[in-house]
This record gives structure tokens, C-alpha cells and sequence, in this order.
């Protein structure tokens, strides 16, 4: 088993204690993940020089297998009919973000994630991402090999970002209830579950010895939203936080959550929000701790303490353009 493959396993670890997930987005997100190797911290977000954190591409929850089904005509996983007042200080700074006009430099976002594996069997390394804003997602673990795999053509990206920062953008500038939708159903292809999601939720219980597995109630669809809500949002920090409005974006969404909760802290003399996360049906949580006043996250620890696991990491986030990070200038 290779570095990739020992990795995979982990996170399919993390995976696997947390909350409920479709089957299809259960397989579509592995797959991708194998293919596209995301970025697992958060370079959520970032600015000219940012520095973020980890777990960014966490898988979303899983565990017993159940995942939302289709409800009425809408079948994306726990629907609300609208979106719940966001956090204060969340929804304070994506304003400010919003303002900004400045034109933003470059055509990419490019990601130096530096994992810190605190507790668990992964050696700890750097990452080098490199995100495009026209969708196009190349990854290395060597510097000096990202001008050749850009050269190559190794274009990772499958969609989930394009779709994710749209919804992002859409959260800052039309319905928030209708963005927070987009954002929790971006992991499938067609923006929605397949048809047929229930019926496989139940019969993936069944093979595993449910006899008569339970339908999801009110209470699961919110759970699983509010997961899947946090965890594709902090995977878009990844590929669109160059953009303040992304940032703005994300923040919106995840100023609804409720198991989310901001408080004022100071982190290397900056003013700074740490945000908590408690979306799993365990003990993990995820700590992101962001500039408060550009948005800029600045790290991110994950810990899920059934596991055993921890793992923190760090980013530096910068705006390029790809024509120079081809040639080596970055």
C-alpha cells in the first residue's frame, strides 16, 4: 500500500464513525477522492498569503449507513424550506467581504498544506495544490514537480468545486435557503441524489443485518444536512477562497449551522474567530480558526476522539496564475 492508499484509509476511517451519508455520495465521493486526491485541510479560503487547516476534505459523515431520502419532490439530503438566522459574527464579516471590490490578482489558487498527524499511523507532510478558476485541480507532493504535472495535463478536478463555489457565490448574492441546498447536494453530479437513494439507504442496512431498518426522521435529515452543509463548504475554501466572495460565500452557509459556534480569539498577535464544529453523531469536532477580518482561515484540527485520531495541519494560501506556476515562478 502506498502513501496515497495508507491516507485514503485513514480518512475512510474518520469516515466511518461519523454521521449518515447517502450510499451513492458514500461511493461517488471515494471515488473522487481516489482519483482527485483533495485537499484535506482547509486552504479554505484564503487571500494573497494565507495560512489554514486540515480536514477541509474530511469525508462527510457516515456510520450506520442511513442517509437522507427523498422527501416530496425535493431529494436532496434534509431540505429546509428555509434558511435559519446565521451567527452574528459569521454574517458580520461575509458583509464586509462582500464590499470588497477590489479586482482579485491571478487565475488560480495555490495551496501549501503542511499536515500535522498528531495521533494516528499517517506520516505527517506538505501538499502542493493547485486550483483553478476555471475548475481545473492539479496535486503534487514534490515543488518542483507541479510545473509538470500542469504541463502533463494531470487535470484532477471532476466538478464537486465548480459546483460548491457556485453555490458559494449564489449564497452571497440570492437565496440563502436555495444556496445552502446547492452547497449540500454539490458532491453529486447532477447537483441531487440519484433517484432511488432511499430504497438503497434501506437495502445497505439490510445487507448489514438491519432487519427492519427505521426511515429517516425530521430530526436525521437535519443532522445529516447540518454535516453535510459544514464539510462541503470547507472543502470549497479549498478551491474558491481566493476570492473573498467565496469566503464571504462559505461563511453565510456556515453561520447556519447549528451545531456551529464562533467566539472572538486572538491567534499570533491577529485578531482572529475560532469556529467549532460539532456536526458528527459522535465526540469528533473541528476547530477553524479564521482571520476576523478577512476571512482568511488560519489553521484547523480535527479530533475524533472514538477513533483516536487527530490531525491538525496548516496552509498558506496564495493567488498566482498558472502560466507562472508552469514555469516554475512560484
Amino acid at each position: 500500500m502506498n502513501d496515497n492508499e495508507v491516507w485514503d484509509a485513514v480518512k475512510q476511517t474518520l469516515s466511518d464513525v461519523q454521521m449518515d451519508r447517502p450510499v451513492e455520495a458514500i461511493e461517488q465521493r471515494g471515488r473522487a477522492r481516489r482519483r482527485n486526491r483533495q485537499v484535506l485541510g482547509l486552504a479554505a479560503g484564503g487571500g494573497v498569503a494565507a495560512v489554514a487547516a486540515l480536514a477541509l476534505a474530511l469525508p462527510m459523515a457516515t456510520g450506520s449507513g442511513t442517509a437522507p431520502a427523498p422527501t416530496g419532490t425535493n431529494s436532496h439530503a434534509g431540505a429546509a424550506p428555509a434558511a435559519p438566522a446565521g451567527n452574528i459574527k459569521l454574517v458580520s464579516l461575509a458583509a464586509n467581504l462582500t464590499a470588497d471590490n477590489a479586482a482579485l490578482p491571478g487565475d488560480a489558487s495555490l495551496i501549501i498544506e503542511k499536515v500535522d498527524v498528531r495521533r494516528g499511523t499517517v506520516p505527517s507532510r506538505t501538499r502542493y495544490h493547485l486550483y483553478t478558476d476555471g475548475g481545473e485541480y492539479y496535486y503534487t507532493e514534490a515543488r518542483n514537480e507541479l510545473p509538470r504535472v500542469i504541463a502533463r495535463g494531470e487535470n484532477l478536478g471532476n466538478g464537486f468545486h465548480t459546483r460548491g463555489v457556485a453555490a458559494a457565490r449564489n449564497a452571497v448574492t440570492g437565496d440563502l435557503a436555495e444556496a445552502r441546498e446547492q452547497m449540500i447536494n454539490s458532491v453529486y453530479d447532477e447537483g441531487k441524489p440519484p433517484a432511488g437513494a432511499e430504497e438503497k439507504r434501506m437495502e445497505s442496512l439490510r445487507q448489514k443485518g438491519v432487519a427492519n431498518p427505521s426511515p429517516l426522521t425530521d430530526e436525521d435529515r437535519e443532522r445529516i444536512a447540518a454535516n453535510h452543509l459544514w464539510v462541503n463548504s470547507v472543502d470549497v475554501l479549498s478551491a474558491g477562497g481566493g476570492d473573498p466572495k467565496v469566503r464571504a460565500g462559505v461563511l453565510r452557509l456556515t453561520s447556519t449551522i447549528p451545531g456551529v459556534t464562533v467566539v472572538d480569539s486572538t491567534t499570533g498577535g491577529q485578531p482572529t474567530l475560532t469556529i467549532t464544529a460539532k456536526v458528527w453523531t459522535d465526540d469528533t469536532q473541528q476547530v477553524l480558526i479564521i482571520n476576523a477580518e478577512s476571512g482568511v482561515p488560519i489553521s484547523s484540527e480535527m479530533d475524533s476522539p472514538e477513533t483516536g485520531t487527530s490531525i491538525a495541519g496548516t496552509f498558506e494560501v496564495s493567488r498566482v496564475t498558472v502560466a507562472d506556476v508552469r514555469a516554475g515562478s512560484f
